[in-house]
């Protein structure tokens, strides 16, 4: 019934059929011979039936199948698996388990009671070989042995997978017969050429799924002929929870199954760490600037994961000077030598990190010698992150030599607050909060730049001298860390501006040019004034139509003490909105602002059509540079 050579059992070991019967008394008759055909028959017919439910992977397969069944195709209620699937007694073998992969085998392969480990699959693709060895710092590493299809090994086989598939579950059916005795010399034959030739090497066997009659007896044939030292039970499906196992796509429709490195590569997943697992960063000296590589401590040694287990690890790391280009993100076994040797690479990945930005990464260990980048979304060198991907000794030697930390910012705002309507003072307002907002970004700690601001309104005393006057001034905000000026910026108010000709920015810089220094008695320090405006300021006595400011306040002399006092002034006026005045008295007052911004803006000048807040935030903050190559590696802490 299924083909298997006799053995001399009274009852078949494979399918349960009686081979052999109690002696009877006399000639079988026409009726007793009938029914044992019948009986054969059905038994034959069931036999194909359980081994095409239990091989066929889709509709179509199963359809072609059927085909070939003894008896002729299943009816309905026969197309699902019986219960029972014969005998499994015959043939099986016993070993030490590896329980959830903390068993003794790979723990004497850990410490080196011998040099490798062989994982043997009989499989309904075919004959399969993983070799097991521990690398640098002891990081397993799998090798791929050995692998052959059933029809390579054994020509007998159908060519059809499907039909192949039906054969290694124990089908006869019509087709021709696989001869058992050489299936069996083409199983030891591979095993001979794959193992390793040293006495009794150490062989863990993955055993056959249930049910399929000539991988049971490929299985048996590797216990005889190789004694593993261990069987794992078999695993016929992808669990969802392991989303990280690499097989390969299943065809539609086909259920998706675990290969043997899939397996083999679980269980040494759950050995010990015996490096610690370091992200390889920079560091800067805080006094000279000089650059030197830093290992920081992800995963320790000793660290094991149960089945299963995934633990992670969080840090942040803190961009360079130019922020031009991803950095590099090298995971180590150990931490290296000055030159860079001495710990092998497990992975590098790399990650865009904006120029003295800060990144908080997370890090996820999956066993030895794998950990992952999880957060932000980063990509791997060469895309896959392969050990072999960067040369880290060339890395530290292309590290800049020095870095070298600019002047510390000082920065001061003078802002217009008067305006047509409420939107020209509040993009004023929004460039300024995203000015320092950007500096803010720059300096987190708050210790290398500071910033204040003054903001001005009209005039309100034009009319007489018994008008009432108005708000001159905001309350000026002395220099202070970017953060605490966001907070006051946010409680200033615009106004209508009364006029268009001069609006009280003279009042503004000299308040300016006594509001004390955020760095007292400091040399290296970059001293700036921007000036946020519409109008140019009121000169201190009436320039023909130009009115006077009512305080006598001279800008000019504000400004000359401001730059003898260290401070580039600068500006970013509005453009002119309009066309020309078209009278004498319209173009004297043109003349006059045309002048006075020339003179403010010598230093320098930003356009609002032309000069985001990020450009200028940019031109603000003092330049870093660096002696040597553009660092590749993140910095472990922040530069500022």
């Amino acid at each position: 019934m299924c083909a298997t050579p006799d053995e001399h059992h009274v009852v078949c070991t494979v399918c349960g059929w009686h081979l052999h019967d109690d002696p009877v008394l006399g000639e079988l008759t026409a009726q007793d011979v009938e029914a044992a055909e019948a009986a054969l028959r059905a038994a034959e017919r069931a036999w194909d039936t359980r081994a095409a439910a239990l091989s066929g992977r889709h509709p179509e397969g199963r359809r072609r199948l059927a085909e070939f069944i003894r008896g002729g195709p299943p009816s309905g209620d026969e197309t699902e698996l019986p219960g029972g699937t014969g005998r499994t007694g015959h043939g099986m073998w016993s070993g030490r388990a590896i329980p959830s992969g903390r068993g003794d085998l790979l723990d004497d392969l850990h410490r080196g009671r011998f040099k490798e480990l062989s994982f043997v699959e009989c499989a309904p693709d075919g004959l399969h070989m993983i070799r097991v060895t521990i690398g640098e710092a002891g990081i397993p590493v799998q090798h791929d042995a050995g692998s052959v299809t059933w029809r390579s090994a054994v020509p007998a086989f159908d060519a059809d997978d499907d039909v192949c598939r039906f054969q290694l579950a124990g089908g006869v059916g019509t087709l021709r017969l696989v001869d058992r005795r050489e299936f069996d010399a083409a199983v030891r034959g591979w095993l001979t050429a794959c193992l390793p030739a040293v006495p009794e090497p150490p062989v863990v066997l993955l055993g056959p799924l249930p049910g399929w009659e000539l991988l049971r007896r490929a299985a048996a044939v590797v216990s005889e002929a190789c004694a593993p030292r261990a069987e794992l039970p078999a695993d016929g499906a992808e669990p969802a929870a392991d989303r990280h196992a690499r097989c390969p796509e299943p065809a539609e429709g086909v259920p998706a199954r675990r290969t043997l490195a899939d397996t083999v590569r679980r269980l040494v997943r759950t050995l010990p760490l015996l490096a610690d697992h370091t992200l390889l960063l920079a560091r800067a000296d805080r006094d000279t600037g000089a650059v030197r590589p830093h290992s920081h401590v992800l995963f320790p040694a000793g660290s094991r994961l149960g089945p299963g287990e995934t633990a992670t690890a969080e840090v942040t790391v803190h961009g360079g000077v130019t922020g031009r280009d991803a950095l590099y993100l090298p995971v180590l076994a150990g931490a290296p030598a000055a030159d860079g040797t001495g710990a092998p690479a497990v992975t590098v990945h790399q990650v865009a990190v904006g120029a003295l930005e800060p990144a908080r990464l997370t890090f996820v260990l999956r066993g030895p010698g794998e950990v992952d980048l999880v957060a932000p979304g980063a990509r791997t060198a060469e895309g896959r992150g392969d050990r072999s991907a960067l040369d880290v000794p060339r890395l530290l030697c292309d590290l800049p030599w020095r870095i070298v930390r600019p002047p510390r910012l000082e920065l001061l705002f003078t802002v217009e607050l008067s305006g047509a309507d409420h939107g020209e003072t509040e993009e004023r307002l929004a460039f300024v909060r995203d000015v320092v907002g950007l500096l803010a970004r720059r300096d987190r700690a708050g210790t290398a730049i500071r910033v204040g601001a003054v903001g001005h309104y009209d005039h309100t005393d034009y009319e007489s001298t018994w008008a009432k006057a108005g708000t001159l001034l905001r309350a000026p905000v002395s220099a202070r860390p970017p953060a605490e000026l966001q907070a006051a910026l946010d409680g200033w108010s615009p106004a209508r501006r009364r006029q268009d000709t001069v609006s009280s920015l003279e009042d503004a810089l000299r308040e300016v040019a006594g509001l004390p220094s955020g760095y007292r008695g400091a040399a290296d320090v970059r001293r700036v004034v921007l000036v946020v405006a519409r109008r140019p300021p009121a000169p201190p006595r009436q320039h023909g139509v130009v009115p006077a400011c009512p305080r006598g306040t001279d800008w000019r002399t504000a400004l000359a003490r401001l730059r003898s006092d260290g401070f580039r002034v600068l500006t970013r006026v509005d453009p002119a909105a309009g066309p020309a005045p078209p009278d004498a008295a319209g173009e004297q007052a043109r003349r006059y602002a045309a002048e006075a911004w020339r003179i403010l803006g010598a230093d320098g000048a930003f356009r609002p059509d032309a000069d985001p807040a990020e450009e200028v935030a940019r031109s603000l903050a003092p330049p870093w540079r660096q002696e040597g190559p553009d660092c590749r590696l993140a910095f472990a802490a922040p530069l500022m």
